[in-house]
């Protein structure tokens, strides 16, 4: 086999595995809150600074569920006694989310994302 085509896999392959640790980097150490979040219609802007604990309102907050950032889960609250969206309940006024550094911030509803709008079919 001749050497400068071995080298050339060789460079190559360090390449594409540094390039994809440097991916992972990124995807994984968003650490924080966003500045906002969309739950299919619904709009959540955050409210003041991210706290110790999760505050959705009045009682003790309950797990929704969870949401993706990046590649790392967080959980989603709501307020004392409403229920998951999947079990058909309305969603909250009020969430937290988990910021994945050990604070979480509150979100208050702030309206409905606009629909996507189907783009024109030229010549239909």
């Amino acid at each position: 086999m001749n050497v400068r085509a071995v080298g050339c896999i060789v460079v190559g392959a360090v390449v594409f595995i540094l390039i994809g640790i440097a991916g992972l980097n990124l995807a994984s150490s968003r650490v924080g809150c966003p500045t906002g979040i969309r739950w299919i219609e619904l709009t959540y802007e955050p409210a003041g600074t991210p706290g110790p604990s999760p505050v959705a309102g009045e009682g003790t907050p309950v797990k929704l569920g969870s949401t993706f950032i990046g590649l790392a889960t967080r959980g989603v609250y709501g307020p004392a006694g409403s229920e998951p969206s999947a079990s058909g309940a309305p969603r909250p006024a009020v969430i937290a989310l988990d910021c994945g550094d050990g604070t979480y911030q509150t979100y208050y509803l702030t309206g409905s994302a606009p629909a996507p709008t189907a783009s024109p079919v030229p010549g239909g």
